[in-house]
Order: structure tokens, then C-alpha cells, then sequence
């Protein structure tokens, strides 16, 4: 009878246990579908409120973190071009040291995930051969078991999520597997939906620069203007952190930095890249674009502009620059921003870029080769009317320089400089109508004389004003010898109506006469023309450009002093 009564009692404690064991099992699964509704809901709300890429990644590692209660986790991406693993989003003690990896397809048991497209818990990580151990030595970070879930769009791996370290005692269980893969479909389809969000808007953006940039290339003809604008479009266009424009000497078979971007641009002058050296030098002698995702792993790529710079080139871009299948120089744009990778969408949008930027150039070029002659053709006929007065010879260099440096300081931009230059060495043109013995006479002019010599910014005016190209700069010649109060020559004009760009060169052209050597008195020293010139502001200068351009010659006739000193 007592037999009978222990085996009913067994009986029903089994059947007890299995009642409790199932609606344990039962329980835990209610808890893992809150926690996944959970997830859901909290994901949705974020792709709803806001569509920022990165902070979607962000939330969605945290919310997923928090659901297997993690001590870190990572969403890893597979770039489309370089097939590399990198660190999209990174939560724990160690995540920013951590973004500055990427992984190959297959390397430690995240790559081996994204290779097999299974997932994987690791208890122990530190003895599984897949782990790498190199990144957590190096970041000072011991991972001693791992959860990896594949995250796949229609079969292709697109990505993983990686969690370190469970809180509690107990490893990574198949509940937080079934958490996280229930809902990386879900999350794979919000990032590829992202991604091409992205790719779509970046098309846009791109067509937009493209068409920005060819407003800029027909603004200017100045070359160096030109080139810094180009570079500055094509690397804000891909999303670049540098670029550069190397143009070809052909006389040397060498590339030149015409253009870089970044603080030590100025560093790049003196470096030269022979044809068919680094990457640059590669597309120069195959006529080929390029793309490198590792650049410091590329054999071709020429290290020396990074230690030059202190600039660490991971991937680039270079395009050859064509002009009817001559090469007249190379484009290239550096490392992509927020460590994405470029593609060839990006290399066909510089090809582009290139080919309009190319003809810009040469365009360009030619401008400057004719604006040099223009300018040669004037500095020869002032230096021809110079010979008729043997005491002035070098006089128009010298008031040029002296104008434009004063220009220069006052801030005016570069066009202004160059009528102002122009002006400067045509200023005495009119004294070609004036006779040579006048010009020459080592004594005293009489009044007849001097009458005669105040005709020549009038004559001056004259001649140029059949010149279209001489209209804006004829004020500047015709009065500047027009006084601040009035009492100068031709018009008697004074105070603000005396044309800016004669005020300066009245400035320049008497500091000259006083500080060179006449037939009747020597050259004054530097402090007194000074002193005159302020005694002067005023009455016959404009005071604020007489200051101005005190302050200016002091600084660089000190400065040719010093140089002067060095050299000896």
C-alpha cells in the first residue's frame, strides 16, 4: 500500500515538475517576445522621428545591448567597395578606440559570421582559434564570451552585430540569440532602405556640386582662383577629407602641387612626383583613373607627402587630366569623410569633374600666358618711354611695387591689384608726347617748362582711352598727380573725388622720386621720405592711405635690410 502511495507521490511531483519546467519555458518566452515587441517598438519610433544614419545605428545597438545585457556591442557594415568590416557603430568603455579598425571578410569570429552567414556564442572566447585577440590586447579590452549575429538583406550579409561580455554570470544563451535574430531581419531592411536613402540624396548633392562647379569655372580665368575653387568643390562634392591638383611639367616629365587643401598645403610646394611614381604618377603615364581603398598598403602610393604633411592617406581617388588626350596634370581627393569608403560612383563623378575642370585649366592657362604677354608688351613700352629720361629709369617698376604693396596691405582683392599694377607702370606713359630736352634737363624747369611736364597725364589719357582694356585704369594715370587739397594738376580735384587708385599712386610716385638719385640732389634717406610723406597727409596725400603706406614701406624696406644682412 505504501509503495502505491510513493509512486502516486512521484508521479504527481513529475508530472509537477514538468508542468513548472514548461511554464518556465513558457514565461521566458512571453519575456523574450516583450522584449523583442519592445525592441520593435522602440526601433520604429526611431526611424520615424528621425532619419540621421549613424544615430539610427546608434539606437539600435543600444536598444539591442540593453536586450541581452551586454557590457559592450558593435554593429559592424560590409563596404561595397573594399569588401572590409567597419566599426559603424560602437557602444562600451573602448568604443572610440575601436572605430579605427576595419576587418576582413572572414578575420576573427566577427569575420568568420560574416563569411558563414550563421551565428555564433562563444563562451569562451579566449580559447576559440577564431577570436582575435590582437584588437582587445591593443585596446586593453579582455572579451571572455561572444555573441555574433549575421544581419542579412534578401541571403547577402550586409552586416554584424557583435556583443562582448554578458553582465550576469551565466554566458550568452540561445534566448539572447533568439532576441537579437528575430529582429535583425527587421533592422537589415531599415539600414539597406538607409543606405540607398543616402546613395539617392548623395546623387543629388553631387549633380548639384557638378552643376555649381561649372558656374565657378566660367567666373574666372585666373588660374590659381580656379584651381583652389575646383579642389574645393570636388572635395566637398565626395565627401572627401583632402584633396590636391598636380599639374604636369612637361619639360621635366614631373608632376607639381598646383592646389592641395588642408593646413600644410604650403608644405607641398617644393615636392615633385616623376611620371610613373605614386599613385599620382601612375594615372599620369597610363592615362587611367584609379581607386584605392588602402592606400598604404598600395605599393605605387608615395609616402613622402604624408610624412610632409603629418597626414595619414587611407584610400583616394586620382583622374587624370585631359584635354583632347593630352595629359596636362591629375586630380585626386583623399579618405572619405566618417570613415566610409569611396566608390565607383564617386570615381565616375571626378571623371567628370575632370573632364570639365581639364579644358577650365587650359582655358586658363592660356589667359594667363596672354595676360603675361599683355603685361610684358607694357612693362617694355614704360621701360621705352623711360630711356628719354635717363634719370628715371626703373621709376614705373618701383612705383608699381610700392603701390601694390600698400594695395596689399589695405585688403584690396587681387583684380583690383592688377589694374593698380597696370597703372602703376603706365602712369608716366603721357610723357612720351613731352620733349626729351625737357625730360633730360639736369637744371631748373622754368615755368613754360614745368607747364609743359603737368600736360602728361592728360596726354596719357589720350592715348589710352581708344583701348578698351585701359578704360578702368585711366583715372588712376590721368589724376595722379591731383593733390588732397585741391591745389594739384590737371582738374584740381580733391578729397574723395580724387579716383582711389590715384591716391596711392601719388604716394608711391613721389616716395620714389624722393628716395632716388636726381642731377641735382642725392637720394633722401628712408625716414625722411617718411617723415614728408606724413607731413604731407593731408594737404597733398589722402591721410589714410599716407599712414597706411608709412607703416607699409618702413616693414619692407626693414625686411630687404635683414634679407641683405643674411646674404652677407
Amino acid at each position: 500500500m505504501k509503495q502505491k502511495t510513493q509512486k502516486k507521490i512521484e508521479k504527481k511531483s513529475k508530472k509537477v515538475k514538468e508542468i513548472t519546467s514548461a511554464a518556465n519555458k513558457y514565461i521566458s518566452k512571453i519575456i523574450t517576445m516583450e522584449k523583442e515587441i519592445s525592441i520593435l517598438e522602440k526601433v520604429g519610433d526611431i526611424t520615424s522621428k528621425n532619419f540621421d544614419f549613424n544615430k539610427i545605428l546608434d539606437k539600435f545597438l543600444t536598444i539591442a545591448m540593453n536586450a541581452v545585457n551586454s557590457d559592450a556591442a558593435s554593429l559592424l557594415l560590409v563596404d561595397k567597395i573594399s569588401g572590409l568590416l567597419y566599426f559603424a557603430a560602437v557602444k562600451g568603455s573602448k568604443a572610440e578606440q575601436l572605430k579605427k579598425y576595419k576587418l576582413a571578410i572572414g578575420e576573427g569570429i566577427v569575420g568568420w559570421v560574416a563569411q558563414s552567414g550563421k551565428p555564433l556564442i562563444t563562451p569562451d572566447a579566449q580559447k576559440d582559434k577564431r577570436h582575435k585577440k590582437q584588437i582587445g590586447q591593443e585596446i586593453d579590452y579582455i572579451a571572455h564570451n561572444i555573441l555574433c549575429v549575421p544581419i542579412k538583406f534578401e541571403e547577402e550579409v550586409i552586416g554584424v552585430f557583435e556583443f562582448l561580455n554578458k553582465k550576469s554570470e551565466e554566458p550568452f544563451n540561445d534566448e539572447d540569440l533568439k532576441i537579437i535574430s528575430d529582429f535583425t531581419p527587421y533592422i537589415a531592411s531599415i539600414i539597406k532602405n538607409a543606405q540607398l536613402i543616402i546613395e539617392n540624396k548623395q546623387k543629388i548633392e553631387r549633380l548639384e556640386h557638378l552643376i555649381e562647379l561649372t558656374k565657378h569655372i566660367n567666373s574666372t580665368l585666373e588660374l590659381n582662383k580656379l584651381l583652389d575653387n575646383m579642389l574645393q568643390i570636388s572635395t566637398d562634392m565626395l565627401q572627401a577629407e583632402a584633396g590636391s591638383i598636380l599639374l604636369l611639367d612637361e619639360d621635366k616629365n614631373e608632376l607639381f602641387f598646383a592646389a592641395a587643401t588642408g593646413e600644410k598645403k604650403d608644405k607641398l610646394k617644393d615636392i615633385r612626383v616623376p611620371v610613373g611614381e605614386g599613385i599620382a604618377g601612375w594615372v599620369a603615364r597610363e592615362n587611367k583613373s584609379v581607386l584605392v581603398a588602402d592606400a598604404q598598403n598600395d605599393p605605387r602610393f608615395f609616402k613622402k607627402v604624408d610624412q610632409k604633411t603629418a597626414f595619414k592617406t587611407t584610400s583616394i581617388i586620382a583622374v587624370p587630366l585631359l584635354t583632347k588626350d593630352r595629359l596636362i596634370g591629375v586630380v585626386e581627393v583623399l579618405n572619405k569623410k566618417n570613415k566610409q569608403f569611396f566608390n565607383e560612383e564617386d570615381t565616375s563623378l571626378l571623371e567628370a569633374f575632370a573632364n570639365q575642370a581639364a579644358v577650365a585649366i587650359e582655358n586658363a592657362k592660356l589667359y594667363e600666358n596672354l595676360n603675361s604677354m599683355f603685361l610684358n608688351t607694357v612693362k617694355s613700352l614704360a621701360a621705352a618711354i623711360e630711356t628719354k629720361d635717363i634719370y628715371t629709369r626703373g621709376h614705373s617698376e618701383r612705383v608699381t611695387k610700392y603701390s601694390e604693396l600698400i594695395a596689399k596691405e589695405m585688403g584690396l582683392p587681387d583684380d583690383d591689384i592688377k589694374d593698380l599694377r597696370l597703372a602703376g607702370l603706365l602712369h608716366d606713359i603721357g610723357k612720351i608726347g613731352i620733349d626729351e630736352s625737357i625730360l633730360r634737363k639736369p637744371s631748373k624747369l622754368t615755368n613754360a617748362e614745368f607747364s609743359e611736364i603737368k600736360k602728361h597725364p592728360v596726354y596719357a589719357a589720350n592715348i589710352l582711352e581708344s583701348i578698351p582694356q585701359m578704360k578702368e585704369i585711366i583715372p588712376a594715370i590721368k589724376y595722379h598727380h591731383e593733390r588732397y587739397d585741391g591745389n594739384g594738376y590737371p582738374d584740381g580735384l580733391k578729397d574723395n573725388d580724387i579716383p582711389f587708385f590715384a591716391r596711392i599712386i601719388s604716394i608711391a610716385d613721389t616716395f620714389d622720386a624722393m628716395s632716388s638719385s636726381r642731377p641735382y640732389r642725392d637720394a633722401l634717406p628712408l625716414d625722411v621720405c617718411l617723415k614728408e610723406i606724413h607731413l604731407c597727409a593731408g594737404t597733398q596725400f589722402d591721410p589714410e592711405i599716407a599712414s597706411v603706406a608709412i607703416k607699409t614701406l618702413k616693414k619692407y624696406f626693414s625686411s630687404q635690410t635683414n634679407n641683405k644682412e643674411k646674404e652677407m
